[in-house]
């Protein structure tokens, strides 16, 4: 497969997600921090169910506060329409607030008899730093194995496969530095469909050396348009710190004498990005930003990520002490139809002359 194929293969995962076996029984999630090893344990097709980036949502405009992200809305209009009716059941996580109260809300319509369509349940992460919180996620971890029936074997085996895919995704960011709009499609496809059948088939554009190596970091973006905005001015995001990026699933897991729900519960927690993490995001994004060499921080914030806004002051003072250029927009637009777009390419702009 060449990397033009590798594109046209994304595309069509992307325009028919459910194709892959999602909408025929299979089991979808909603929002971050879910177990990928007890998804992959259960040998059900799976994924993040998909949204739209545009149209209107009457039906969901009657229910949602203007608090719910577009997103949300999309997934839920499209599950009033009956697109989602062939899914056997849906996860959604506490570890998002967007999508623990979208979990809400479709339980009391469907109680109503509203909407039909799958059943749903919440995985109940906690991300407090304390043992309870610990001993909570564990028995989250295990009563979703307990619903999906998989037992300790079968999870342990899907470590061994989620650690593949945790090295298959180390080697592709290692190489990051070209096509970022293409990174983007497949970072999404891989959240929509299991990406452990098909990402050892796909073929990357050579690494070259892009006019500034970009950091996006924040809110998870709508689609490609941020890295055709940035591509424009002649720069590249080459890596990405948001709950929803290939990063999400963390280091390589360890297994150890502890039951294996708490393993999985415990490195839930260490690895989480989400909004609702109990972690120093300024230092995590400076780090990354120098891991990966970055000559600038682009930070995307929509309105409805209110908990991430709390990081902003701290994270302009620690790339302004490390020298770092940055561009905070705080309460963007989730569609990205504010002039986002253009403020981004004239940031890189900027940046390509200021080292020129």
């Amino acid at each position: 497969m060449t990397a033009e194929a590798t594109r046209r293969a994304l595309e069509r995962r992307l325009d028919d997600p459910l194709a892959d076996g999602l909408g025929q029984g299979g089991i979808a999630l909603v929002g971050p921090d879910l177990p990928l090893e007890v998804l992959l344990a259960s040998e059900r097709p799976f994924g993040h169910l998909p949204w739209q980036t545009a149209g209107p949502t009457p039906w969901a405009d009657r229910w949602l506060e203007s608090s719910f992200p577009f997103w949300a809305r999309s997934i839920l209009e499209q599950w009033h329409a009956g697109v989602f009716d062939g899914i056997d059941t849906v996860v959604f996580s506490r570890a998002d607030d967007a999508s623990q109260r979208l979990y809400y809300y479709v339980r009391e319509l469907q109680a109503r008899g509203k909407l039909a369509g799958p059943s749903s349940g919440i995985f109940d992460i906690a991300l407090a730093p304390r043992g309870t919180s610990l001993a909570h996620t564990a028995a989250a971890v295990a009563a979703l194995m307990q619903r999906l029936d998989v037992g300790d074997e079968a999870v342990a085996g899907g470590i061994e496969r989620a650690n593949l895919l945790r090295r298959r995704f180390a080697a592709i960011e290692r190489e990051r530095s070209a096509d970022g709009p293409l990174h983007e499609r497949l970072a999404r496809a891989a959240l929509w469909t299991d990406p452990t059948s098909w990402i050892d088939d796909i073929v990357l554009p050579a690494p070259v050396s892009p006019g500034q190596r970009i950091l996006l970091a924040g809110s998870m973006p709508v689609d490609a348009r941020l890295h055709e905005a940035v591509e424009i001015s002649g720069s590249c995001i080459v890596a990405e710190m948001h709950a929803l990026a290939p990063g999400r699933l963390g280091p390589e897991i360890e297994p150890g004498a502890e039951p294996v729900a708490r393993v999985l519960a415990r490195h839930l927690r260490q690895a989480s990005v989400g909004p609702r993490a109990f972690i120093d995001r300024a230092a995590r994004v400076l780090a990354r930003a120098r891991a990966v060499h970055a000559d600038a921080v682009l930070v995307w914030l929509t309105r409805e990520d209110e908990a991430l806004a709390w990081c902003v002051p701290s994270l302009r003072r620690a790339l302004a002490a490390a020298g770092i250029p940055a561009l905070v927009l705080p309460a963007a637009r989730w569609q990205a139809d504010d002039g986002t777009l253009s403020v981004i390419t004239d940031f890189c702009r900027g940046c390509a002359r200021a080292t020129a």
